[in-house]
């Protein structure tokens, strides 16, 4: 789950021409493959790829520019092509799309799950002002301050994300809901956290 989370942080939003191509198996399972060949990817251009998390979702030309004019976008752009995708706007729309939709998902059938991730950041707000009393290593302090900016921000992305999933959208990923889980490709030790 983390990786399509990181693959949809990291590719952010896409054009909405490509809006009209509805979910179906074969496309989800063209995007499991795309999202698992980047995180392939991610080990060879770890720079690149955590390079990518200064961007938000609403910089998305920003994040087409930076890949594009990166020493990685080669590769990346033959994982997209691969699979299916005729550009990274493309791959994209299918990502956003199946993020949102897929938090919408989740959190119906786990209404306490927003509040839930709330409680998570709080959590770790209450653990930082404890360790900043008592005198804790700063740069300790510092991962836990990121860690809980990057959670916010993740939080943010989905639930955006979710607002402009589209009702059929949402539809397919309820109706399919067990066999999206099934066959989500597995984490790999070497994602971004």
């Amino acid at each position: 789950m983390n990786k399509i989370i990181i693959a949809f942080i990291l590719l952010s939003q896409s054009l909405l021409a490509y809006a009209s191509q509805p979910f179906s198996k074969e496309l989800i399972t063209s995007f499991y493959a795309t999202v698992d060949k980047l995180d392939k990817l991610e080990v060879k251009y770890p720079e690149v790829f955590k390079n990518i998390d200064r961007f938000s979702i609403s910089e998305q030309s920003k994040i087409i520019n930076y890949i594009k004019s990166s020493n990685a976008y080669p590769d990346i752009a033959s994982a997209l092509s691969s699979n299916g995708f005729v550009s990274l706007n493309e791959f994209l729309d299918v990502s956003e799309r199946f993020m949102g939709s897929l938090y919408s998902v989740q959190m119906q059938k786990m209404p306490k799950g927003a509040e839930y991730l709330k409680n998570m950041e709080k959590a770790l707000e209450d653990n930082i002002k404890v360790m900043k009393k008592e005198g804790a290593p700063k740069d300790m302090i510092k991962d836990m301050e990121m860690e809980l900016q990057m959670m916010k921000k993740e939080t943010n992305e989905m639930q955006l994300a979710s607002k402009n999933a589209s009702k059929s959208d949402i539809k397919f990923v309820k109706d399919n809901f067990d066999w999206l889980i099934s066959v989500m490709p597995e984490e790999k030790d070497t994602l971004m956290e």
